[in-house]
């Protein structure tokens, strides 16, 4: 580059070099100082210095529509030339020969009568873009058109179908709208309806159909009435025609089943089982409105309330709650609306049938506002009564919980007996003894020795007890037998005093033979020296 702008001055004129005058639109950009503005050094012209000052091709880009968009594969200079003269055009193609399907926009039916400019004006540019650069250079513009018919048509409907004219006009003839599918409005054109002409429903389109304020508002089709007089006396006239009849002729009445959804009673599930003169019976009931317009407010208005009143005033007797017409069972209450009952189900709870606690096996009867929701109510207390007088106002969960009856949280500090040491590590059945069954009794809770010798076997005979009773927390501690608290000192009636301080236990403390079995002598014990030291030198 640097040799490039050594070499320029050498040049007398710029003609010598350049290919030749820019067209009009671009003569502010003549002089070799503007070169690079559209060239590339060393490239031929891509097109994206080009879109640099042309942002209106940018933003047809963006929109991803129109020409340029479709011709996005080619470069700019593959239409576009320069440096041919001040009034030389810029673009390439004959308007009148332009294929106008290359902008994504077919020209046909009316389109093709018209001239370019009847769509490419001023008035119809709906880009922003295209406007602005428009009004900045006065030049004619092909840009800035939308393919929206409203954008060059005036909309006679007021918006109310849409911006999408084609889904029922052609370009050959708006008058003629043979595509409009009625199937999409709220009143299909069904049987004799087909035949009929628009204008007959449609009063604002004329019999050429078209006008300059055209309404498509038809007339009241919720009933036949507004079109048709009723042959029917009055009690068949509270029901609308197409209840009975069908659109493909008046008398194809009798051979259409009566569609009991146009009524304010929809039949479902065993409903439609159910035969009519079933329900419109014609007993004592003389006029059509007595036969046929019954009361439907609540289900026991057919039905017998089977829960004798129970939810009457709670739910009303709204029996839609809990039930379907697909059959009572199975029933529609869930856990989640058990649970804002005022008893919650909780555990093993939610897996029972709802018999199992609501069901009477006596007399085969149905309960449901139970009288008790105490654990004893539905459950045998295996406890015989142990705990009554603790349960007083409380219930089984202060001990159990309802995951299962095995898993207790008693706490044992409540008692007089805490559970320290090795205690708090022994199976409840190791102290409370029995059966742990319904037939043949429970296990023992209550009235239980907190004496040691009560569950453990006093493995000193006797030796220690003080009128039959052995205190055993004397010398041992809940956590070991071997945790000693004896004080040879203070307990006994021999000082260990001197070398006795490192004679072993044993030494003195022999095993004996008695008649359960062996044992350790502690007491009575001979305190004389003689009695240990026999036939030795005490020197």
């Amino acid at each position: 580059m640097g040799a490039l702008l050594n070499i320029l001055p050498l040049f007398p004129t710029f003609g010598q070099f350049s290919p030749g005058d820019l067209s009009r639109a671009h003569e502010a950009l003549e002089g070799s100082q503007n070169c690079t503005q559209c060239h590339e050094v060393g490239k031929e012209i891509s097109g994206k210095k080009c879109l640099a000052c042309h942002d209106e091709i940018q933003s047809e880009l963006n929109a991803k529509e129109g020409f340029h968009f479709r011709s996005m594969n080619q470069t700019c200079t593959a239409c576009h030339k320069e440096h041919l003269g001040r009034t030389a055009r810029t673009y390439s193609f004959e308007p009148k020969k332009f294929e106008h399907t290359s902008t994504g926009f077919t020209l046909a039916g009316k389109h093709l009568m018209i001239g370019c400019q009847d769509c490419h004006s001023p008035a119809h540019i709906r880009n922003a873009v295209v406007t602005r650069k428009s009004t900045q250079y006065p030049h004619d513009t092909y840009l800035g058109l939308s393919a929206a018919c409203v954008s060059c048509h005036a909309d006679p409907h007021k918006d109310k179908f849409g911006q999408d004219c084609s889904s029922c006009h052609t370009s050959v003839n708006w008058q003629v709208s043979n595509r409009f599918d009625h199937s999409r409005t709220s009143f299909a054109l069904e049987g004799k309806h087909a035949e009929v002409a628009c204008a007959k429903c449609h009063p604002g389109i004329d019999k050429q159909g078209a006008g300059k304020e055209i309404t498509l508002a038809a007339k009241s089709f919720a009933d036949c009435t507004p079109c048709h007089t009723s042959p029917h006396l009055f009690g068949v006239n509270e029901m609308t025609c197409s209840s009975c009849h069908a659109a493909q002729g008046w008398e194809l009445a009798l051979e259409k089943p009566f569609d009991h959804r146009q009524t304010r009673y929809r039949l479902v599930g065993k409903h439609q089982s159910v035969r009519c003169e079933q329900c419109h019976s014609a007993a004592g009931r003389t006029t059509f409105a007595q036969r046929f317009l019954l009361s439907f407010r609540k289900c026991t208005d057919c039905h017998t309330d089977k829960h004798h009143g129970e939810f009457v005033k709670r739910y009303n007797n709204d029996c839609a709650l809990c039930h379907t017409e697909s059959g009572y069972r199975p029933s529609t209450f869930t856990l989640v609306r058990h649970s804002q009952s005022r008893f919650a189900l909780t555990g093993a709870h939610q897996a029972l049938l709802c018999d199992e606690c609501h069901l009477q096996k006596s007399d085969n009867v149905w309960k449901f506002h139970l009288s008790s929701l105490r654990c004893e109510s539905c459950h045998e207390d295996v406890h015989k009564g142990q705990f009554a007088a603790e349960m007083n106002g409380a219930s089984c969960e202060k001990c159990h919980s309802t995951d299962r009856w095995s898993t207790g949280s008693f706490d044992h500090s409540r008692t007089s007996f805490p559970l320290t040491g090795k205690h708090a590590t022994a199976a409840c059945s190791d102290c409370h003894k029995g059966p742990m069954s319904r037939m043949t009794g429970s296990r023992q809770f209550q009235k239980i020795s907190g004496e040691c010798e009560s569950c453990h076997k006093d493995a000193h005979v006797q030796q220690f007890a003080v009128e039959g009773k052995t205190s055993c927390e004397r010398c041992h501690q809940p956590d070991g037998w071997k945790s000693l608290l004896f004080n040879h000192e203070t307990q006994s009636r021999f000082s260990l005093s001197g070398a006795h301080k490192k004679v072993a236990c044993t030494a003195c403390h022999h095993t004996e033979q008695g008649t359960a079995g062996a044992f350790v002598r502690f007491k009575p014990l001979e305190v004389s020296c003689a009695a240990c030291h026999k036939g030795k030198d005490p020197r």
